[in-house]
């Protein structure tokens, strides 16, 4: 959603529409029918409410799409394609496994952000999630040097979960993202629109794996 008033111009703009569209109700009302003026002062109304949570902000800050280009600034010059990988739970998952061995001589950077029970999160306890978290993540590197793969890794702080993916962005410089989940309806992650944002705000290649049954031991072999 767009913020409407930016300055004094837009400030002014919002008055002088909302007086014109009082005027023509009250035009209508008069001239045709008191119902038609109520009509075009809702119809106005609700039209410039629909227009402005349509309508992006084009001066609202993308702090992702920022990061990602200052990382591919920073990034050596190679032909090696560089993929952020981002995933926790569905860590093991095959199908992950799968779009990893696709990607060839790919250089990867996994990053698995925290998924913290409410209860956890509150009592700040995050002690087992974190400690699952790194047991998927050295399980998912040793599968990927096992394959032939060059991958690095870290757990991203479970209270800043999109602080986390922001930083690999600005350190890392990635020319793709792929990010697994479980499928709609059993993803946390989904339910924060963490994908839509992603796609939104950055200009690379996003992917987005599901995974509908919980992960094997491994990834697929």
């Amino acid at each position: 959603m767009r913020n409407p008033i930016r300055g004094e111009r837009d400030a002014f703009a919002l008055a002088f529409g909302a007086a014109a569209l009082i005027f023509a109700s009250i035009v209508a009302g008069a001239v045709l029918d008191p119902v038609v003026g109520i009509a075009v002062l809702l119809g106005g109304g609700v039209g410039a409410v629909v227009w402005s949570l349509r309508t992006s902000d084009p001066d609202r800050r993308r702090p992702l799409r920022e990061a990602a280009a200052e990382g591919r600034r920073r990034a050596p010059q190679t032909a090696r394609r560089r993929v952020l990988v981002i995933a926790n739970r569905t860590l093991q998952g095959s199908e992950l496994g799968e779009i990893m061995r696709g990607h060839g001589d790919a250089v990867f950077r996994v990053v698995a952000p925290i998924v913290v029970s409410r209860v956890h999160y509150l009592a700040s306890d995050v002690d087992r999630e974190l400690a699952e978290a790194r047991e998927r993540l050295a399980a998912a590197l040793a599968w990927a040097r096992e394959e032939g793969l060059e991958a690095s890794g870290t757990v991203g702080d479970p209270f800043v979960a999109l602080g986390a993916i922001e930083d690999e962005l600005r350190v890392f410089g990635p020319d793709e993202v792929v990010i697994s989940t479980y499928a709609p309806g059993k993803s946390n992650w989904l339910e924060t629109g963490i994908v839509a944002r992603l796609r939104e705000e950055l200009e690379i290649p996003v992917r987005h794996v599901t995974v509908d049954r919980e992960p094997a031991a491994s990834p697929a072999r």
